[in-house]
């Protein structure tokens, strides 16, 4: 009897904690996502959880872009002139870089497949694992630098990881536009996860310190700092620390998330427990600086926003710049009709505009039809744009109607 309790022991003081982290986009106009990446890095870094048990994604172009004002630094919030602000870029781990930030390696992580050119997952049955993704999203899908990680892609991961008693518990923070349709209706209760998202299925998240308010000790970042939902949760860990409840975060976020509706997924019955049983089991030492309002944006709108701050903040004697800056903005908003036309377009010729307007039906079944639709519009059309990502939702309208092959064929000559 002695010896099995002292097995019992020995397994419970083995127990660890192991986090991935994802930023599924690129480019400075994206600042937003690698930035909340860092600071989620360095939460469960001061929380306790050693580099050998985190896992980082980023395409890391932003610190050392020529866009970036303050070369080989990220800021996740603005400060007032006289402040010089966190740079979450120093000591940021980096495990999948550049062209390895791909749905399949993501999967190879999660999933503890080690022909991934990189760290996986080498978590126990007694283990807790924490996964922060942050991106842009549609519905049924998230984004990643090239290419596109559907819902049931995902859920199948989550699902591998559970058969391979990969976990004791695993708790899932996802940041996209339409991020609660990854979910809903998909992700099993009985699978000892719990899932929070930045909204429900049917609307956008958003970008939050924009322009004017994206400022960093008097100096214009010219990008979002961060994401409301991601930024909401990250600086209540910061304050509260590791000894507060899933469930009490997740109250705080709902609440101070305004713009959208946060969801929670999954297994409920224990989000009594610390969030510090997944991001670390150490006291807080991270920096706080006090909560404030600020410039909240649409994702789906942040590309223009940017382009518009761009042009009223430019030198106006500077007739040359300002030129361009304007057909950038111009061309911001011809691209954006140019999306709303295509759809529109395609909805009228396989079913009707209703297809255009109407709300996607979110349901657990695999939708190869959209699948392979997302592959042309990747193909035939160039991919989806933060814009037109909002449009997956008129994919799967069209595919309850008709078929892959009339679809794409149409897809392909309105390209």
């Amino acid at each position: 009897m002695k010896f099995f309790l002292f097995l019992s022991c020995l397994a419970t003081a083995y127990a660890a904690e192991w986090a991935v982290i994802v930023a599924g986009s690129k480019s400075y106009g994206n600042y937003r996502h690698q930035a909340d990446a860092c600071h989620a890095y360095h939460v469960v870094s001061k929380f306790g959880i050693p580099d050998s048990r985190i896992i980082v994604f980023m395409y890391d172009d932003i610190a050392n872009s020529k866009s970036n004002p303050y070369p080989g630094k990220m800021f996740n919030k603005p400060t007032a002139q006289g402040v010089p602000g966190i740079d979450v870029y120093e000591g940021c781990k980096k495990d999948y870089t550049g062209a390895q930030v791909t749905p399949a390696n993501f999967v190879k992580v999660l999933t503890g497949d080690t022909s991934a050119p990189g760290p996986v997952l080498k978590s126990k049955s007694g283990d807790n694992v924490f996964v922060n993704f942050v991106d842009h999203g549609g519905t049924n899908l998230i984004a990643f630098p090239s290419g596109t990680m559907s819902s049931t892609m995902l859920n199948n991961a989550l699902k591998t990881m559970h058969s391979k008693n990969m976990y004791s518990k695993l708790v899932f923070y996802l940041e996209a536009c339409e991020s609660g349709s990854m979910f809903e209706g998909k992700l099993p209760t009985d699978m000892n996860i719990y899932a929070t998202t930045a909204s429900n299925a049917k609307e956008s998240s958003w970008g939050t310190y924009c322009p004017p308010d994206d400022k960093v000790n008097g100096v214009e970042l010219k990008s979002c700092l961060g994401d409301l939902y991601s930024v909401n949760w990250m600086e209540n860990a910061d304050k509260i620390g590791p000894n507060e409840t899933l469930k009490e975060q997740f109250d705080i976020v709902v609440k101070t998330t305004s713009k959208s509706h946060v969801m929670a997924y999954g297994d409920l019955s224990w989000n009594s427990d610390q969030i510090g049983e997944f991001m670390g089991d150490t006291s807080n030492t991270v920096k706080d600086t006090p909560k404030r309002e600020s410039v909240n944006v649409d994702s789906r709108d942040i590309p223009v926003h940017l382009a518009y701050y761009n042009y009223i903040r430019a030198d106006k004697s500077d007739f040359e710049g300002r030129r361009a800056l304007r057909q950038s903005l111009i061309q911001e908003i011809n691209d954006r009709e140019n999306s709303d036309m295509l759809f529109m377009k395609l909805a009228k010729s396989i079913g009707g505009e209703s297809l255009f307007f109407n709300p996607a039906t979110t349901t657990s079944e695999e939708c190869l039809c959209c699948d392979k639709v997302h592959q042309a519009m990747a193909d035939s059309c160039g991919g989806y744009t933060d814009y037109s990502l909002q449009y997956s939702r008129v994919v799967v309208n069209l595919c309850e109607v008709s078929s892959s092959t009339a679809i794409i064929k149409k897809l392909t000559e309105l390209c």
